[in-house]
């Protein structure tokens, strides 16, 4: 991504303490940020913050790379100087990192007192209105290096969905009134740019595709997947879309897209489900059913994990077993896949006129998100869950998840809250960053 966040890093401590402390915790710990977060500029400070002199210094320095967030951790006791200056001077928000106090005895001195420093410092920007977090533990804590990363990870997602353009490949399919969305509001909350290509664009590129191109790929599949009920012709438009989309998306300069896969694609025997997975494969990720809001979620998922989402519906409920039932036409990434179950390539899997996976997908931890546009103002829906071993047992693609909550309570807050019938799912557990993401961006969270 060329948008990196730039994370300013500085350790502390007041000039009476023992400076072997705070040496050693500024080279541990800025080691472990670049070690932790390889797609974040992590800008270290030339210098502790010591003095009020050292403490100017730090914060040109963090001025002149523009960072986005500041982290400082407690090398040893620290006055509200610092990190009051630093916000201040700054303009950005600052997590105020206190490790674990070293193991003293009776007749020993404190090496660092961070959690007294931390707990004073955390008041003192409150009075002062600035946005901090708090996080105590050393980074061997899984607490402390949990909150870390969900922190870090929340705001450069946050920061790269402003510069996110995001392609309409079409509007939104017949009756579909859930798939409307507000561009303006999109823009004012995540500073998401939509832009929009006719699918008349796509049509002509596929027709203009060179023939050794998609008879190529038309042998890749045939080689990979099983298809032998395929109609004719379905193939061939398989690969010509494939190929056309990938093409589309880079020359229009989107990051991700949505399209509009019915009923027009269908009229032309080219739905695009696996289409749709082939390419979030290869990193083109591009919603269905012309679903805005549930592509914002597919991109926060992304972002946060570089891994692909699968879009879908709810269809079914097992109340003995907790389970929830998450079917789509067969568009999920073939990565998703369960290997044990055979992946098939087919035709649509309702309306036939086109190509669709279908199997089971893997199991494994999964985070359900969908962003929300209800009364005028965004809230995302959230849940964690386990994808459970289980074959298909209708036509297209399925995940079966169980969850925490019964089921049927899940049902009915979906119905009672308003919230439309797609969401996106990623194999990983980042609810607390989602929650960080909305925490920055002020939106209600549903969570289940």
């Amino acid at each position: 991504m060329e948008h990196k966040l730039h994370l300013g890093f500085v350790t502390t401590y007041s000039g009476r303490w023992p400076k072997e402390l705070p040496e050693q915790r500024n080279s541990e710990y800025g080691t472990w940020l670049e070690e932790n977060f390889p797609q974040v500029d992590v800008v270290r400070a030339s210098q502790i913050g010591c003095t009020r002199q050292a403490l100017e210094e730090i914060a040109e320095e963090f001025k002149r790379a523009s960072v986005d967030l500041m982290i400082m951790v407690y090398g040893a006791f620290t006055g509200d100087d610092a990190a009051a200056y630093l916000t201040e001077m700054t303009g950005v928000p600052i997590i105020l990192w206190a490790p674990y106090e070293l193991p003293f005895e009776k007749n020993t001195r404190l090496y660092a007192n961070a959690l007294c420093s931390m707990t004073m410092n955390a008041a003192a920007l409150k009075r002062l209105g600035a946005v901090y977090y708090t996080v105590y533990g050393s980074k061997e804590d899984e607490r402390a290096a949990k909150k870390v990363k969900s922190l870090v990870l929340a705001y450069h997602t946050v920061k790269a969905m402003r510069h996110t353009n995001l392609g309409l490949l079409g509007y939104r399919p017949t009756a579909f009134y859930n798939c409307a969305f507000d561009e303006g509001l999109i823009r004012r909350t995540f500073g998401v740019k939509i832009e929009e290509t006719d699918l008349k664009v796509v049509f002509d590129k596929m027709a203009e595709l060179p023939k050794e191109a998609y008879e190529a790929d038309m042998k890749k599949m045939e080689e990979t997947y099983n298809m032998d009920t395929l109609p004719d012709g379905h193939l061939e438009n398989h690969s010509k879309l494939y190929l056309a989309l990938k093409e589309v998306m880079k020359a229009q300069g989107y990051d991700y897209g949505v399209i509009k896969c019915w009923p027009e694609m269908g009229n032309l025997h080219t739905t695009p489900c696996a289409v749709l997975g082939r390419l979030a494969d290869d990193g083109v990720h591009i919603g269905c059913e012309g679903d805005v809001d549930a592509e914002l979620a597919q991109i926060a998922e992304n972002y946060l994990t570089g891994l692909p989402t699968f879009i879908t519906d709810m269809i079914n409920i097992d109340e003995e077993n907790n389970i929830m039932t998450f079917w789509h036409c067969g568009n999920a990434a073939p990565s998703l896949a369960n290997p044990k179950y055979e992946l098939l390539m087919r035709n649509h899997p309702l309306a036939g006129q086109g190509t669709a996976f279908w199997g089971a997908l893997k199991p494994g931890v999964v985070t359900v998100a969908r962003f929300c546009n209800i009364g005028g103002e965004y809230k995302l829906f959230l849940m964690k869950g386990e994808a459970v071993d289980m074959d298909r047992y209708t036509r297209g693609i399925m995940a079966n998840v169980k969850v925490e909550r019964p089921v049927r309570e899940v049902i009915e807050t979906i119905i009672d809250e308003g919230v439309p019938h797609h969401y996106s799912l990623v194999w990983d557990d980042v609810a607390d960053e989602l929650k960080e993401i909305c925490g920055i961006l002020n939106i209600p969270v549903i969570e289940l």
